[in-house]
């Protein structure tokens, strides 16, 4: 648990949320990691061990009881004029590796940036579908987030359009042509409203979930573990 995530993440700026959004939110971090990781199977196991562990939250401990999760996910492409992207936007593409059944899918909103091409939707699932949000959010960080909210207007098309409206230029990197998500301008945009963003890194040897929100919305975190209970 840490409460200061700009001092956390290297790439969180004070002064790049100040000109962003004209404040500093006080961003709080919980984390969970895992090191020495080599195979897809410790890949799996630190996934199945983070879902347990937020499924526990959720159920028994209630810490973000009432919270709805959404899986945010973005695709783009460079050729503007492709029938088969148009045809598959962001559901069908995803659901050639990941079974969805229990997903519930919002509308697909297209857009265009920078000469790109793109799709963005939120789909809803419930706490049991937390392993395969996670699986989905580590096959591609950079193009899939998990939100928790309490917030009821997250699925609908207009919502999704205003989400694009303010984090187009804020939330994506500007010079990668791949349309990449930028949590920290994503934390700045929704966590103050009171969501959590959740964040999936690696490197070579280290895998880490991380649930950034306001501090009072991720108080309830502090002192929960693995071995917890």
């Amino acid at each position: 648990m840490t409460t200061d995530a700009y001092s956390y993440f290297q790439w969180f700026s004070k002064d790049e949320a100040q000109k962003s959004i004209g404040h500093v939110p006080k961003l709080s971090v919980f984390s969970m990691i895992a090191s020495m990781t080599f195979t897809s199977e410790d890949r799996e196991l630190f996934t199945r061990l983070c879902s347990e562990l937020l499924t526990k939250v959720t159920i028994e401990h209630e810490i973000i009881h009432g919270y709805r999760f959404y899986l945010f996910g973005v695709t783009e492409t460079n050729n503007l004029g492709s029938k088969v992207f148009k045809y598959q936007k962001l559901w069908k593409r995803l659901e050639k590796d990941f079974t969805l059944e229990y997903f519930i899918l919002g509308p697909e909103v297209q857009y265009v940036e920078d000469g790109r091409l793109g799709y963005a939707g939120i789909a809803e699932f419930g706490v049991d579908e937390l392993h395969k949000a996670i699986q989905i959010t580590s096959s591609d960080p950079q193009k899939f987030a998990i939100i928790g909210s309490k917030r009821q207007d997250y699925r609908t098309e207009a919502f999704i359009k205003s989400l694009l409206k303010s984090l187009l230029k804020k939330a994506y990197i500007d010079a990668d042509t791949k349309g990449e998500i930028d949590y920290f301008k994503l934390s700045l945009t929704s966590c103050p409203e009171g969501d959590l963003v959740f964040r999936w890194g690696d490197s070579s040897e280290e895998y880490e979930l991380d649930i950034i929100a306001v501090e009072e919305s991720i108080k309830g975190f502090d002192g929960v573990s693995f071995t917890d209970g």
